[in-house]
């Protein structure tokens, strides 16, 4: 049942599953650093949390799909614990081929919970239980804490503390996963795997773009401040003006967007994805950069409320897991590995703002396939 010690368990595994990604983004290069790895392995390691976001969520939602809804939260408890057994076995791994085994492992168990608590989650907000926005947002609470907290603690010295301070939030994620609350699901109509639609797959295309249209952004955002003069704090306190942006969002509008019109969300928020992008490339002035670092609230936050919002209702209603998994792997997975490995090669050549270029006009890209939701009714 819906209750709310139940919705504060899934505001705590938002809280610590982001907070994991709060320490991933930053540190985890530093800790392989200071395992002696050289420039390429690190580029490997890291590259199989990125295949890990491709191949684990679709997998395990194709075969969560197929059976009872109470296995999805039974394999969201025991991946957690899956997680946190290989992230502590990455802190005692010194051979590169024992640790890439248990970086894919930990990448896989850790990228697989998300969409499914996604899918709940939106579940209990159309039950009026709770405002998914609302809920989610405690991740990126979650994501500023750690990140703020990890560089002052995360030092050279404590750098080797890194795996288990991971293996703890995976812990927490176990432990909030017991008490999810459940919903009573109608009786099963559909039988077999009901065809995805054409929708669907445009939805997944959107997100993909949309993703990768970020590859500047995460990959090489604080190099391009820090190559523009600007010091470590500054640039983590332009991180945070996007978090709590995306924060104030979620908070607020996250209703409304998931009844709006998705055709004109989905624009709008290409839209003002590439005016982000095209200014960052344009100035790195200090003011126009906290403005523009505000839109992170329509390039994200409010995109992914409304794309998770309409993934759920277009897909059939046996394949929700699989939906939410594949979605999960289009955008986060693979839409951010190209983005990001592309924009490298671009920044290489060309340099940074020439990549934040073209990502705004891949975010442009996405615009008409948006606008083939027009018409799409809330009730769909």
């Amino acid at each position: 049942m819906v209750n709310r010690t139940s919705l504060n368990r899934i505001r705590l595994f938002y809280a610590a599953y982001f907070a994991a990604m709060g320490l991933v983004l930053p540190f985890f290069p530093v800790y392989l650093h200071g395992l002696g790895l050289d420039t390429a392995m690190i580029g490997l390691m890291t590259g199989l949390l990125a295949l890990a976001k491709v191949v684990a969520p679709p997998w395990i939602g194709h075969i969560l799909d197929r059976q009872p809804q109470i296995w999805a939260h039974r394999f969201i408890i025991v991946s957690s614990w899956l997680a946190a057994i290989a992230a502590a076995a990455i802190g005692i791994s010194d051979h590169p081929f024992i640790l890439s085994v248990t970086i894919l492992l930990f990448g896989m168990f850790w990228a697989a919970v998300l969409p499914l608590t996604d899918g709940l989650s939106v579940s209990v907000s159309e039950a009026d239980g709770a405002d998914y926005g609302r809920l989610r947002a405690w991740g990126s609470v979650g994501f500023i804490v750690t990140s703020l907290a990890g560089g002052m603690w995360l030092s050279d010295t404590n750098i080797n503390g890194f795996p288990f301070v991971l293996a703890a939030l995976m812990v927490v994620l176990a432990l909030a996963s017991h008490g999810f609350p459940t919903l009573q699901h109608p009786p099963e109509t559909e039988h077999g795997r009901a065809p995805f639609s054409g929708l669907f797959y445009i939805l997944l295309a959107i997100g993909f773009i949309m993703q990768a249209s970020h590859g500047a952004y995460y990959g090489f955002f604080s190099l391009y401040l820090a190559d523009n003069g600007f010091s470590g704090l500054q640039i983590g306190i332009y991180w945070v003006i996007g978090v709590l942006a995306e924060i104030v969002l979620m908070w607020g509008w996250s209703k409304p967007l998931q009844k709006a019109s998705p055709a004109w969300v989905f624009s709008i928020c290409l839209a003002l994805a590439a005016l982000r992008w095209l200014g960052i490339g344009l100035t790195t002035d200090i003011v126009w950069l906290v403005i523009l670092q505000l839109l992170h609230a329509a390039s994200f936050a409010a995109f992914h409320v409304a794309a998770i919002a309409w993934v759920k209702r277009i897909a059939p209603n046996n394949r929700h897991a699989a939906a939410q998994g594949l979605f999960s792997a289009a955008g986060f997975g693979l839409g951010s590995t190209v983005g990001i490995m592309g924009c490298g090669l671009i920044a290489e050549s060309l340099g940074y703002a020439m990549a934040f270029y073209i990502c705004a006009a891949i975010a442009l890209l996405g615009i008409p396939l948006a606008m083939m939701f027009s018409g799409i009714k809330r009730s769909l």
